[in-house]
């Protein structure tokens, strides 16, 4: 189980300038973020089933990041947790909680860092 204390966990001994330690991220919150950007999260209805993105909403997969400057994991988290202005990517979609947050951008960073499947 995830809890808003992995995000804590990814964070710890980082200023806020400072990226979250992505050595934290298990194999896990990978797992709980992929059912969820797959589930409750209905990511893939606008990102597509591989993140390769759809007419509505931009890949996910490592390139030129449209919203989460740079795909580091703050950027990809903070996009999941406060949405995209003027789009259809709404804060926290489908209702997820700040810890399924962690796990959905966990997920897609570990898909484009870590050669994680989709």
């Amino acid at each position: 189980v995830v809890t808003a204390a992995a995000w804590l966990l990814l964070t710890a001994g980082s200023a806020a300038a400072q990226q979250p330690d992505t050595a934290a991220i298990t194999p896990a919150m990978v797992d709980a973020g992929r059912a969820i950007f797959h589930g409750k999260g209905t990511c893939f209805a606008c990102h597509g089933m591989k993140l390769e993105g759809t007419q509505i909403a931009p890949t996910l997969i490592k390139t030129v990041w449209k919203d989460a400057k740079g795909g580091d994991l703050k950027a990809i988290h903070y996009v999941a947790t406060h949405g995209v202005p003027g789009t259809l990517m709404v804060p926290f979609p489908g209702g997820i909680t700040p810890a399924e947050a962690v796990s959905v951008a966990s997920y897609i960073w570990s898909v484009n860092n870590r050669k994680v499947k989709p």
